[in-house]
């Protein structure tokens, strides 16, 4: 395999700091998962899914260097299998082996994490500082510059002033390479749109946004010459520059692909997961078919990587199991075996497969079938799941998410918390400055939240001018800080129609899990906190708790 790009390594620290953030976890879960099964006869079923749990950690913590956990976890799975194949009866002296593999494979990560530390409570459901987006802005007019920093920093950018290029340029190291600039310095300064060639050809990633008084043709034109990648005009919308600024980092921003690898073969399956996470992928790995779809429940993999043969059942067989149900019949699924007989391969294609990959296949070929695949299920999948005005879930799928992660807290012990909010006297927007002017409303408080949230938290517009938040691993006091702080942002926040600008506030009710029992009951108290705070006069967030029982 060839060496690794920057690109690549830098996805891979990424996710190994991921990784190593998710342990706590993980941990409760396994020791959980042992401890019901420790004080019981041995459930094969139960078993099995304890050393998918363990197995995954062996192959994931091979990955990303964490051989102490990667080695301990292994000699578990080894254990595991002498109970559940082997039909060995636990003695009291393997059980104890086993306690100890536990707790030995968890103290290894105790030094990694101290390098790549858990968020603290405070930092639990914002973006964190170092993963902010970064904007710089050469300016002449000091309270423009300091407004423009204002309106960004509300969206959770740490925007950057500089007063001359070459300023700017000591920074483009550390920070983000977009380029703010007002375009009265290029009519002033008639070797200033060389300068900005010579410093986009410096750096490959370089992008100028320029931002101007009046629209015409000769300024537009001196833009583009000196590297323009876009052109605004005064006042400006600040909410249409976050959607540009985003459409233009993107690429490097997008989530890695999710890949489910299934095989019985523990070697097999960390040797592809390690490909796959080498190119910045995300891997979940099932040894045991039976847990195949509880997996494809509560990951959502954008494509599946099966193995022909496994002891359980062949892959075609659980091929055919998953296209039985609807859910998951958009799935792409791809054999990887050794099986060369064609009419095998058509054959297993025919029950479900989309397409064979022959081992051994290099690992360029194997990257590039994957992820070819992977990004046509995510974009089918954006345009299924989305609201196609803000690209947020919508209401049918952001319910299936909160039922998908309240079983997930039920199984981990696990709190988190659902927000309604809905913009006060929306419809007066509409009326007072058309409904165009209406949906850039709904666009930009889309994006405050997609800014200011975690990656990991849940954001789907519920319906009109309402939006429902899942904030994972959340309580009720630290939700209501992080929607409060949301609120006043947003109430800030200049929207621009022609010459006018206004502001727009939000209401918003919050409940907790597991004080609420299920989805239905924290909806309605959501709901109902949203009410309560139109009551009192709109533009507050209102916590709700579950009535005791």
């Amino acid at each position: 395999m060839k060496d690794l790009s920057e690109d690549i390594t830098h996805k891979l620290m990424e996710l190994k700091i991921k990784f190593l953030n998710q342990l706590p976890e993980r941990r409760k879960e396994v020791e959980k998962k042992w401890e019901q099964l420790r004080g019981l006869s041995m459930d094969s079923q139960e078993l099995s899914y304890l050393r998918m749990l363990i197995h995954r950690l062996a192959g994931t913590g091979s990955s990303f260097s964490c051989f102490g956990l990667s080695d301990y976890a292994r000699n578990a799975v080894a254990l595991i299998d002498r109970f559940l194949y082997d039909k060995q009866t636990p003695t009291e002296e393997a059980l104890e082996v086993m306690d100890d593999y536990i707790t030995r494979m968890f103290e290894e990560i105790e030094e990694p994490l101290e390098e790549c530390p858990e968020e603290s409570e405070s930092e639990k459901t914002l973006t964190l500082p170092d993963k902010k987006n970064l904007a710089f802005y050469v300016h002449r007019y000091e309270k423009l510059a300091e407004d423009f920093q204002k309106q960004l920093g509300f969206y959770g950018y740490n925007v950057r002033i500089y007063s001359s290029l070459e300023d700017a340029r000591a920074s483009m190291d550390t920070f983000s390479r977009i380029l703010i600039i007002e375009s009265d310095i290029i009519k002033e300064h008639p070797d200033y749109g060389e300068r900005l060639l010579n410093l986009k050809s410096s750096y490959s990633n370089m992008k100028y946004i320029f931002i101007a008084e009046d629209d015409g043709f000769d300024i537009r034109l001196q833009c583009v010459r000196s590297g323009g990648d876009d052109f605004f005009l005064l006042p400006l919308d600040v909410s249409r520059l976050i959607d540009r600024i985003n459409s233009i980092t993107a690429k490097e921003n997008t989530e890695p692909y999710h890949i489910l690898i299934v095989d019985d073969d523990p070697e097999q399956v960390s040797y592809f997961a390690l490909i796959l996470q080498q190119a910045g992928m995300i891997t979940s790995v099932a040894s045991d078919p039976k847990r195949v779809i509880h997996i494809l429940i509560e990951a959502k993999p954008e494509l599946i990587l099966m193995d022909m043969y496994m002891k359980e059942c062949n892959g075609s067989e659980l091929a055919a199991i998953i296209r039985q149900q609807e859910a998951f019949v958009g799935i792409p699924i791809v054999y990887l075996s050794f099986e060369t007989d064609k009419e095998k391969q058509m054959a297993a294609i025919r029950r479900g497969g989309d397409d064979f990959l022959t081992k051994p296949i290099k690992s360029e070929h194997l990257i590039s079938a994957v992820s070819t695949r992977a990004e046509r299920t995510r974009n089918l999948r954006f345009f299924m799941e989305r609201d196609s005005l803000t690209g947020l879930l919508n209401h049918t799928n952001l319910k299936e998410q909160l039922n998908r992660e309240i079983m997930r807290a039920e199984r981990t012990g696990s709190e988190l918390c659902f927000a309604m909010i809905d913009l006060d006297h929306f419809k007066m927007v509409n009326d007072s400055y058309g409904h165009i002017t209406g949906d850039r409303v709904l666009k930009s408080l889309s994006r405050m939240l997609l800014e200011r949230l975690r990656r990991t938290d849940i954001i789907g517009r519920y319906g009109g001018e309402e939006f429902g938040v899942i904030l994972l691993n959340t309580d009720e006091g630290n939700a209501f800080i992080v929607m409060d702080q949301i609120r006043k942002n947003f109430a800030q926040i200049h929207h621009q129609s022609g010459n006018q600008s206004f502001h727009v506030t939000l209401s918003c009710g919050i409940a907790s899990f597991p004080a609420s029992k299920d989805s239905s009951q924290l909806t309605t108290l959501a709901d109902r906190g949203l009410y309560q705070a139109k009551e009192q006069g709109r533009n507050r967030v209102i916590s709700v708790e579950a009535p005791e029982t």
